[in-house]
């Protein structure tokens, strides 16, 4: 009987120390990340957030390894990185306040921002589009953008992005006719975001391949 209960006990203790690594290994790889969104005239920045942030989610799906800070974490930071650099800026007048920024990120800037966070990897996400396209045809009417979605990962060790995609594609939105006049117009907003999805189903497709870029 004691035979017994100790081969148990020794059984107990050899899967706790094989389960200590494999614990402690888990999160260890720190991710940050970076969006750079496209103008809110054309895009509302909450759904641009949303739906980036479900890609993440599905690319590191089940990649336990790996600890990815939030957009809405890194996302301070980043501005305060713009103003100290002059890649932002506001101009006020007696009706309104417009913001300005320079959305190219050189390596550079993006290995800096990559230290302060102190992470291994850095997601950088760049959304871009062009001005809404009027479309119309017998009943209905709506809206065209280009969105282009550049996906790049930078690493810490390596001084470089190991993993670049850019995808592009056309966004639309379209309403139904109301009358002969064409009343409908279709939605800008939607239809970035329609763009966006398309980019990021592509860049979804990569996962696998993104996730061994980063543990090469």
């Amino acid at each position: 009987m004691l035979k017994k209960f100790l081969s148990i006990l020794c059984l107990a203790a050899v899967i706790l120390f094989a389960a200590i690594p494999q614990a402690q290994a888990m999160g260890d790889i720190k991710v940050s990340v970076i969006l750079d969104t496209p103008a809110g005239n054309f895009a509302e920045p909450e759904k641009v957030y949303t739906t980036t942030q479900a890609t993440l989610d599905t690319i590191f799906k089940n990649a336990t390894q790996f600890d990815v800070m939030a957009v809405s974490e890194c996302d301070a930071y980043v501005q305060i990185y713009r103003e100290e650099n002059n890649l932002a800026a506001t101009y006020d007048d007696t009706k309104l306040s417009t913001a300005q920024r320079d959305l190219t990120f050189k390596k550079d800037d993006v290995a800096k921002m990559c230290n302060h966070f102190d992470s291994a990897y850095l997601v950088y996400i760049r959304v871009s589009t062009t001005d809404p396209r009027h479309t119309s045809g017998v009943f209905t009417s709506g809206q065209k953008v280009n969105v282009v979605t550049d996906f790049r990962i930078w690493s810490r060790a390596k001084n470089d992005f190991v993993y670049l995609k850019r995808a592009t594609t056309t966004g639309s939105s379209s309403t139904v006719n109301i009358s002969i006049f064409g009343r409908g117009s279709g939605s800008a907003e939607n239809a970035v975001e329609d763009g966006l999805k398309k980019c990021l189903k592509d860049i979804e497709k990569d996962a696998a391949k993104i996730r061994a870029s980063m543990e090469a």
